[in-house]
């Protein structure tokens, strides 16, 4: 089935951008990025109680973009693992999130906000993540469209839920531009649990998916390679069916203050 909607271009793009994020990770700041793209920031994030690498934020005359990674550490992991709910502080009335995705969240959010509240009157805005990643974009956008700052676009891959029924709600309405892809052999879309059971409080938390996913079948084997980036990366590029992909970019490697081109 083709989504006539969807720019699986611009979602493939986005893909590469997500992949260099990974790599900016596992090589201490070093990443590459697309060569028509300046870099305006990295974005360093506190996952309980350690700064990693998480992504960066890169621009061309046109637009901003955003960009998550997934998990990758320890610390990540037990963030992942934090499944209380909090009431999202950032707008009124904005429902209860995943407060190991908040706390992420939270501790590079001043930064990203002051950058795109200066670009987004002449630029659009894309943000986009792969697995906790996508959490952290949704979390971003969600802010960004209740507040009026812009409406930007998002785009996830393989992305857990991130909040309640009222979070679902409030996003469904506000962030307009929201593009959820979901591999049908991928679990991690599934999870959190919908109903989720605090036995010591005797509380009960719902977490349910925004929006209506963009979903491809893909089985890599197993679960992990299901979820795994690159599965997402041929997933959509079956979805465009017989239409030719021509990449957009080409990337730079970014060291530092030095730039080498890559040819």
């Amino acid at each position: 089935m083709k989504f006539l909607s969807v720019d699986y271009d611009k979602a493939l793009d986005l893909l590469l951008c997500c992949e260099q994020a990974y790599v900016q990770f596992d090589n201490d700041g070093k990443f590459m990025i697309p060569a028509t793209y300046s870099l305006v920031d990295t974005i360093k994030a506190c996952a309980i109680v350690e700064q990693e690498w998480f992504g960066y934020i890169i621009e061309n005359e046109d637009s901003l973009i955003i960009v998550f990674r997934g998990t990758k550490s320890d610390l990540d992991w037990l963030a992942d693992l934090k499944i209380d709910q909090d009431l999202f502080p950032f707008v009124m009335d904005g429902g209860s999130v995943h407060s190991g995705f908040l706390s992420i969240y939270q501790s590079c959010r001043e930064m990203l906000l002051a950058i795109v509240k200066e670009k987004a009157l002449s630029k659009k805005i894309f943000i986009t993540g792969h697995s906790l990643g996508g959490s952290l974009a949704t979390l971003l956008g969600y802010e960004l469209a209740m507040t009026g700052i812009c409406n930007p676009n998002v785009y996830t891959f393989g992305s857990p839920k991130v909040g309640n029924i009222k979070f679902k709600e409030k996003y469904d309405e506000f962030v307009r531009h929201s593009m959820r892809f979901v591999n049908l052999y991928d679990i991690v879309p599934l999870s959190p649990p919908f109903k989720v059971e605090v036995k010591p409080l005797n509380i009960f938390l719902e977490y349910v998916q925004v929006k209506h996913g963009i979903t491809f079948s893909l089985n890599k084997g197993t679960i992990a390679k299901s979820h795994h980036l690159s599965a997402y990366i041929e997933g959509v590029k079956e979805m465009k069916e017989k239409y030719d992909y021509t990449p957009t970019f080409t990337y730079k490697l970014r060291e530092d203050e030095s730039v080498e081109e890559i040819i």
